[in-house]
């Protein structure tokens, strides 16, 4: 059988799963809220933006330090969130009307989430425009467990929710049989899934085999591919019982 994957009507289909990562390549749909906020002082527009220093002999850059820490770290991905760095969030805020256009010069599009306290870029919705993101192809087991785990963190009271490599073998182990493998393989499987997830940004390690689900699982997927790919893994999953 072969992986779902979801195309832009929102509806599964026989292929690769080509899912993306904090940084997507395609918009994320009704998932994502962008907000203008700001600081007390209110948004640097960009009529303002003039007024940074040069930072360092042959300097030809206008903007503030803080806001061009903000900007780089967006381009660097995979995201920014203000529980990691509330310093940087917090100059992304105050700066976001002039981050947002030198975003736009490079065919980038701001997706801010107030509410998960998470940023990140992705392409513009243009279809003459250049793909600038990197996209990060997901496997069935990779989108399995990333589904598992956008459910727990919006389930969760506070936000936040921490996993197992164990709790997320237990979850995933209904898919066992499907690929029709050993239980070796499904454990090679199993730790390059944990892996490409923790590299990705998605699990952020905590102490042993322990790590704190990333915020930005919120925003990133859109509505229609979440309940595409939920109802299609929900069918495999009863057939491989």
């Amino acid at each position: 059988m072969t992986e779902p994957t979801v195309t832009g009507t929102g509806q599964a289909t026989p292929g690769t799963t080509d899912l993306t990562s904090a940084r997507p390549g395609r918009p994320a749909g009704s998932g994502a809220t962008s907000s203008g906020l700001g600081s007390g002082a209110g948004p640097e527009t960009g009529s303002d933006a003039g007024t940074g220093a040069h930072l360092w002999p042959g300097d030809h850059g206008t903007l503030p330090a803080p806001a061009r820490l903000a900007l780089a770290r967006l381009v660097r991905g995979p995201y920014l969130a203000a529980e990691s760095d509330p310093d940087t969030w917090r100059a992304l805020l105050s700066h976001e009307d002039v981050v947002r256009e030198r975003l736009c010069d490079q065919y980038l599009d701001l997706v801010v989430d107030a509410d998960a306290q998470v940023a990140f870029v992705r392409d513009v919705p243009a279809a003459d425009a250049p793909q600038v993101v990197r996209e990060l192809t997901l496997t069935f087991l990779d989108t399995a467990l990333l589904l598992h785990l956008r459910a727990l963190l919006l389930d969760s009271p506070d936000g936040r929710v921490a996993v197992s490599r164990d709790e997320a073998a237990d979850h995933l182990g209904q898919y066992r049989r499907r690929g029709g493998g050993s239980p070796m393989d499904f454990t090679r499987q199993l730790d390059a899934t944990w892996a490409r997830l923790t590299e990705s940004g998605m699990l952020e390690p905590l102490s042993g085999d322990r790590c704190v689900v990333s915020p930005v699982l919120r925003t990133v997927f859109g509505a229609d591919q979440v309940a595409a790919l939920s109802a299609e893994y929900a069918r495999l999953a009863k057939e491989s019982a």
